[in-house]
């Protein structure tokens, strides 16, 4: 099935920030009193240097990204999230604090969105329309808030390699191959070290042609923090250069790909009102 991707090009590659500095590491120790700061001040590379040479690097490649920001950093880094819509890349919600949803009651779900709707759009002077869940923790519940929110698409699920809807939400699925996190995330005690760069690279160059060959999306999420170190961004421009030379990919914002799809009616919708488990003797 060949899917109508815009412009006419054969596949798509969206490149997005999950620009979340210290907030997941502040959600997980909320509970704990410790001066811990090894991974505070390692997170802290992401607002402090990794955004600027990711923002730098895409200058150089005249690529749009869509960066999606936990409300907490918006507002403890205004002038770097003002600085990411300025340089005219798409700004889109991750929770307030870097929140699961399956931590938080519908209610609360909603308070925490709106909050960070408000924030975003004081930064920014625009309202966000895209959201994605820290770590892509989803529950069927999220959909209702972000129809009432007013939000048009989500970013957080696996359930194709197209754009495609749930519950009246577009949905812009996302790869854990293609996300840096499984790659780099490195803290203190942790198993393996990090990988290097060569085999990051080499191998989301495969998913892009893959993509390229099937048709398909390539969804490529990264973090300041880990992606924004420089020879990671090396890496990531010597991957990203060929793909915006070439004209059989497009490389739409998050936001501009779900728009085409709604505009195309081109989805198939899914329902996650119920799970269907199988019945146990």
């Amino acid at each position: 099935m060949t899917y109508p991707w815009p412009g006419g090009a054969r596949a798509a590659v969206c490149f997005t920030l999950d620009f979340d500095g210290e907030s997941p590491y502040l959600w997980r120790s909320r509970d704990r009193r410790d001066d811990a700061v090894g991974e505070l001040e390692q997170r802290r590379y992401g607002p402090r240097r990794g955004v600027a040479n990711l923002l730098s690097m895409m200058d150089g490649l005249g690529l749009r990204a869509t960066v999606f920001v936990p409300g907490w950093i918006a507002a403890t880094y205004p002038e770097q999230v003002a600085e990411v819509h300025r340089r005219g890349h798409e700004l889109a919600l991750h929770g307030w604090c870097h929140e699961p949803p399956t931590s938080l009651t519908g209610d609360e779900l909603h308070a925490t969105l709106d909050r960070a709707i408000r924030t975003l759009e004081e930064v920014s002077g625009e309202r966000p329309v895209g959201y994605r869940s820290p770590s892509w923790d989803m529950t069927g519940g999220v959909f209702p808030v972000l129809r009432a929110l007013g939000i048009g698409y989500d970013s957080s699920l696996m359930g194709d390699d197209r754009p495609y809807e749930v519950d009246g939400v577009v949905e812009v699925p996302v790869d854990w191959a293609t996300d840096d996190a499984p790659y780099y995330r490195y803290v203190g005690g942790d198993p393996r070290p990090p990988t290097p760069t060569g085999p990051v690279r080499d191998a989301w160059a495969a998913e892009i042609a893959a993509a390229k060959r099937h048709g398909t999306l390539c969804m490529i999420t990264v973090h300041p923090w880990l992606s924004g170190r420089p020879a990671r961004v090396a890496a990531l421009e010597e991957l990203l250069a060929p793909v915006v030379a070439d004209a059989e990919l497009c490389t739409p914002t998050v936001r501009d790909l779900a728009a085409h799809h709604r505009a195309q009616h081109g989805g198939r919708t899914v329902t996650l009102d119920r799970l269907d488990r199988p019945a146990h003797d």
